[in-house]
């Protein structure tokens, strides 16, 4: 385990959470206006992160392993489901009650076909936003998650291997994923969230960026670096930050991914070598349990979003949205912490020990 990586993975669960907030532009706090227009929204910017720290994290963990032949796919592709899948499953399970209105006055096929395309996880592959974002919105990531994961082991020992023997391999990736940003500029706009947000062809590009900068880690966390490591960590987050402000004038096309690139796998890259004093902060248990349930929390708070709204408007009737905020933030951190303890982590523990060969 990375701590301070494992940890931001809390700080952008969190910014995907305050970017599902739109909630706060139908109320009467003009400061969370603001903030939400101005900040929050930006907050889809998360799932870029977890995209490029999933492919540094897969080739820190097994592409020695894949490259040397001594690990299988099978136990590979087996860890990696009883890591998503079981929580995806219990939260489609938990949305479909949110769904029921829509069976009984819409089409009911229709209803069992965006509801087998989220259990089976090919949601994203299919261009159409009341597909793609049906039942659990968050989860159509964890469907381009797992296209990344089947790709994984033949990408990472192919990125290996042409790094190792092929002097122009950086400027034959660099010309492949100038093919992103072309094509954004090429395509019409009413396919660019579809495509470029969500489609998992286009957004296996951010995972393969953390496959790069795996290796250029690599290639130095064994060296003798004698870097100010404090004044690392610090730019790193400066340079975010100057990326976040900046994007006032960037398409938001641009910022589903490639604007983000750099400053992203700057970030990990920095973190990785845990050397720090935002490293030490990063590590301490209360952010590591954070980041731990990071995932639970992800998947769980456009579930508790969408029923509060609900029992809100029948029963509560509470229109101040900082109360809001709180209550639908502490419900979703509580949720997650005892889905991590007595669900994600035992289920986890049994697939892995009942399917997984020796």
């Amino acid at each position: 385990m990375i701590k301070p990586l494992t940890s931001l993975r809390f700080v952008f669960a969190l910014m995907v959470f305050s970017h599902h907030i739109g909630f706060v532009l139908d109320g009467d706090q003009d400061s969370l206006k603001w903030l939400y227009t101005n900040i929050f929204f930006e907050g889809f910017i998360g799932v870029n992160f977890f995209f490029i720290l999933s492919g540094f994290v897969l080739a820190y963990n097994y592409q020695d392993k894949f490259v040397t032949k001594n690990i299988s796919k099978r136990n590979f592709f087996i860890a990696r489901l009883a890591r998503i899948y079981p929580l995806h499953l219990l939260t489609l399970l938990i949305a479909i009650p949110l769904s029921l209105k829509k069976i009984w006055l819409g089409n009911k096929v229709y209803w069992l076909i965006r509801f087998l395309a989220n259990l089976t996880l090919v949601q994203s592959y299919i261009p159409v936003k009341s597909v793609y974002l049906s039942f659990n919105r968050p989860a159509w990531s964890i469907s381009d998650e797992l296209f990344f994961y089947l790709l994984f082991p033949f990408l990472v020992v192919g990125i290996a291997k042409l790094l190792k023997e092929n002097k122009y391999a950086w400027a034959i990736l660099l010309i492949g994923f100038l093919i992103v940003p072309i094509s954004m500029s090429l395509l019409p706009s009413e396919y660019f969230h579809a495509i470029f947000y969500v489609h998992p062809f286009v957004r296996l590009a951010d995972f393969i960026v953390g496959i790069l900068v795996f290796n250029i880690f690599k290639n130095k966390k064994d060296t003798q670096i004698h870097s100010n490591f404090n004044v690392l960590e610090f730019t790193a987050v400066l340079l975010l930050g100057i990326f976040f402000i900046g994007h006032y004038w960037v398409p938001e096309v641009y910022r589903y991914s490639v604007y983000y690139w750099i400053p992203m796998g700057y970030l990990i890259y920095v973190f990785a070598f845990q050397k720090g004093n935002l490293s030490k902060l990063l590590s301490h248990r209360l952010f590591l349990l954070l980041g731990e349930i990071s995932f639970g929390f992800y998947m769980f708070h456009y579930l508790v979003i969408d029923y509060f709204e609900i029992i809100n408007q029948q029963y509560l009737g509470i229109s101040n949205s900082y109360f809001i905020i709180f209550l639908i933030l502490s419900t979703t951190l509580i949720l997650s912490y005892y889905s991590f303890l007595f669900f994600e982590r035992p289920v986890n523990k049994w697939i892995r020990a009942r399917f997984s060969s020796n």
